[in-house]
């Protein structure tokens, strides 16, 4: 079994054998053709839409009209954790709840639900 060199830099020419100090023959056949290998080029890093939408939706659940943007912030906040935005996830989803918590109008509907799921009245 052969040992093939290692190495991060993707510019390093590693020694095929470290023992070795001869020089490579300059009449060999072999060339190096840099068109011939790919480059290689860097995507660009993707912003986290999705997360900075759960924190602003769970930002207007609390400080406006929570029956509207606190649902929207869950749903963000559950896309961003699937996209693997899990920070933003997770701070969406704490606004989302304290959105929730701060609105009256989604306190009733949730009460009113508990209420007749209490007394097995259907909706």
């Amino acid at each position: 079994m052969t040992k093939i060199p290692l190495s991060l830099n993707p510019d390093s020419d590693p020694d095929p054998d470290p023992g070795s100090e001869s020089e490579p023959d300059p009449d060999s056949s072999r060339s190096l053709d840099i068109k011939a290998f790919p480059r290689r080029t860097r995507r660009p890093e993707r912003k986290p839409l999705m997360g900075w939408a759960a924190v602003g939706f769970g930002l207007l659940g609390i400080f406006t009209n929570g029956a509207i943007f606190v649902p929207l912030g869950f749903l963000c906040s559950v896309v961003a954790l699937f996209m693997g935005q899990a920070t933003w996830a997770f701070v969406g989803f704490l606004l989302a709840v304290i959105g929730l918590l701060t609105s009256p109008v989604l306190l009733a509907l949730l009460g009113m639900a508990a209420l007749a799921a209490y007394f097995g009245l259907p909706f």
